[in-house]
Formats: C-alpha cells, structure tokens, sequence
C-alpha cells in the first residue's frame, strides 16, 4: 500500500482536495517501513550479507503497521471482561443518512454511538427483559469488507445485568436481551428524537431540513442485529479489534498492479453467503485514485474515540459499583497470562538466519533516516515559493 501512496498520492491530494489529516495519512503511509525514517540492518559475520528492517510511521490509522497496539487493546479488553456470556449486537445507520453524515461525521458519529446505548441501557431496564443494568463496548465502523460507505456499530454487551442490590441478573430469554422488534423500534425512535434535538440546536449543517430527511425513514424497519450469547468471546474481541488502528482494509486484502495501474481488492461476498458458512471471497478492481478515495473516506475526524464503555464498563460506573460487584462474576487479570505468553513466543522464536549462508552470527547497525528518499519517487508541482517580485507587486496591489 506504500507503493500505491508513493505512486499516486500527490496526485489524489491534486485531484480530489481531501481534508489535512487525510493528507497526513497519505503522507505518512507512503514513507512507512522505508528508508525515509531509517531502521536497522542485520549484517552476516559470515559473508557480509544484509537485511535491512525499517521503522514504521506509528499513525493510528495506518493500515501497514500498528499491529502491535491492536494485541495491546485485545489484551486490556479480555481484562475488562467479565465471567459471564456476552452478546454481539450491530447497530446499522440506515443509508439514507450517509450524506448527512458525511457533512457532519462527528455529530452523527457519536450520536449513533450513544443512541446504541441508550436503546440496550433502556430495553435492560424493563422487567420484561432483564430488570438491571448491563455492561457494552462498542467499536464505529464505517465500511463494509468491500470498502464502501456503511455506518455501523458493533457492540459487545452482557448476558445480563447488575440489580440495584448488587445481584447479577440474567435476561428472561435463553438467546437475546430483548425481542428484535422491540430493539430496532427503541432504536430508531431515539436516534431521531436526538437528531430532531441537534437540528433545534441548528448543530447540524445539511440542505435538507428535519422532516425532509425523515420523510421516509419513519416506515422503514431499522437493522439491528444479534448473535447468540457465549461464554467464549475470543473470536469477537480479535473481530472487534481488527480495525482498532486501521482503516477500511488491510494491507493484505489490498494487491496494487503497478504494470496494469490497477488496484484489486478481496472482500467478503455476503450475497453469495450460504447459511451457515463462511461468505465467498471475491475481488474487484479498481482505478488507483479511487482505491485511495475509498480509503480515506473512512478516516476519522481528528480524535474521535472510535471505541467506548458504557454501563458496567464505563470506568466511572465500574469503580462507583466495585464494593457491590459480584466476585464470581469478576475475571482475573491478564498480567500473568500475557507475561508467559510473550516469554513462550520469545523461546519459540527461532535466530535470525542469513537468506545466503544460513549463518545465525551477526551484528546490527543503525540506519538514520534519509529524508530525501522519499523525492525519488515523488514529484510535487509548484513546490517552490512566488518570485519575489511578484510577492512585492502583490503586497503594494493589496495597498
């Protein structure tokens, strides 16, 4: 992906004017893993071979690096957790909205975000369902596999909930928290209300007003979707994380052909899924300019919290209730476990061998950084400043 950045993301920023952090991350990207910010290379005692390892660019949202702080974020959540099942529930914006949210992404952003909560913190509280309060986290996507624009969020939330008297109470059904009407029901009605409020408070910037925009979302039945409760929450914790430091696509999922111009990417086929199975892969191609648009629009506004806590994982709420909080329901933390596991991983990990003698005897030099590597690659027009005279004859036409 640095390639297609280094490749065709001046031209991107020319043609399509994007916002400053978007440039940044083009920018970022393009010099990740290369010689522009240095690195380390290995050198063979044997036979002077070298093996060159170059920094990342450490941005959050860099689909090349940041491995290692979406293990960090898995590990703080499994210790979060507590010992009892858990439900997968997605909240999805219906399409309809997508422009408003594109003219106003952290509004409509965090008002889905705590429109989720408010509609399971709301359904728990009814006898009917559990009679207490849960706990969620929740993680904002953007995109779908295929990289287009489709708001949802996901949100791991309790089999049950805390009483009042400090019980913890299971819900009345064996597979959900509450009927699925009744969950996309509470869903929209609120998201409106409180966007009805944002446009009284005129917060909102869009051409069409209130009731236009809701004209035809009234009828419609609004996608919220829930998996079974389990015990075993692995797989949703690395689901939940996948995207924690990246955006829209891995960089394994996304191939550039440089000879052809054309960037292919793997996504997930959900129409041709068959119940029950994984979805079919497929592929599709694409112009490098627009691979790089659908990319960024899926970056952030500039420190959004993409991932929150709520209910019993809202850390105000989790230390208010700590004196009253069932032990068995407690999970111990992940200290221990991840020590042995990083020092298991060290002992299985084998030397560093030369790819040319297979010698394991070596020793590593610092590599500084060569801020000119990057202008091999990159040509940008009108890099240099106005003649002087022209910057004179300007400042005495502005009086």
């Amino acid at each position: 992906m640095g390639e297609l950045m280094r490749d065709y993301g001046e031209a991107y920023i020319k043609t399509y004017k994007p916002f400053r952090d978007q440039i940044k991350l083009i920018r970022a990207m393009r010099i990740c893993k290369s010689p522009a910010l240095g690195g380390k290379v290995l050198v063979c005692k044997h036979c002077g071979s070298k093996h060159y390892v170059y920094y990342s660019c450490g941005h959050s949202h860099c689909p090349i690096c940041q491995s290692i702080k979406r293990e960090q974020w898995i590990d703080k959540l499994r210790s979060e957790l507590y010992k009892v099942p858990y439900v997968h529930t997605t909240f999805t914006l219906p399409h309809d909205l997508n422009g408003i949210a594109r003219m106003n992404p952290n509004l409509i952003y965090s008002l889905l975000m705590r429109v989720a909560w408010k509609t399971i913190k709301k359904v728990s509280k009814e006898e009917s369902n559990i009679g207490a309060l849960p706990g969620m986290i929740s993680v904002l996507h953007t995109f779908g596999s295929d990289m287009k624009y489709h708001i949802h969020v996901h949100c791991l939330i309790t089999f049950g909930g805390l009483t009042e008297e400090g019980k913890w109470k299971y819900p009345k059904r064996q597979d959900k928290i509450a009927r699925y009407r009744e969950l996309c029901s509470v869903y929209k009605l609120t998201f409106l209300k409180a966007l009805k409020e944002l446009y009284k408070k005129e917060e909102i910037e869009y051409h069409l007003s209130y009731e236009r925009l809701v004209s035809g979302l009234n009828k419609k039945r609004w996608v919220v979707h829930n998996t079974r409760p389990t015990i075993d929450t692995i797989v949703l914790e690395e689901y939940l994380a996948k995207y924690i430091n990246r955006v829209a696509i891995s960089n394994s999922r996304l191939q550039y052909v440089k000879d052809e111009q054309r960037v292919h990417i793997i996504y997930n086929d959900y129409k041709r899924q068959i119940s029950g199975q994984p979805a079919p892969k497929n592929k599709k191609e694409l112009d490098p300019l627009i691979a790089i648009n659908q990319i960024m629009q899926h970056v952030l506004p500039p420190y959004f919290q993409k991932s929150r806590r709520y209910g019993l994982h809202n850390p105000v709420t989790k230390r208010r209730l700590s004196g009253v909080m069932p032990d068995e329901i407690k999970r111990n933390g992940q200290t221990i476990r991840t020590l042995f596991q990083i020092l298991t991983q060290l002992l299985r990990q084998r030397p560093y061998e030369c790819a040319t003698c297979n010698s394991t005897d070596y020793y590593i030099e610092e590599i500084s950084a060569d801020k000119s590597w990057v202008h091999q690659f990159i040509s940008i027009p009108n890099c240099r400043s106005p003649p002087k005279t022209l910057y004179i004859s300007n400042q005495f036409a502005k009086g």
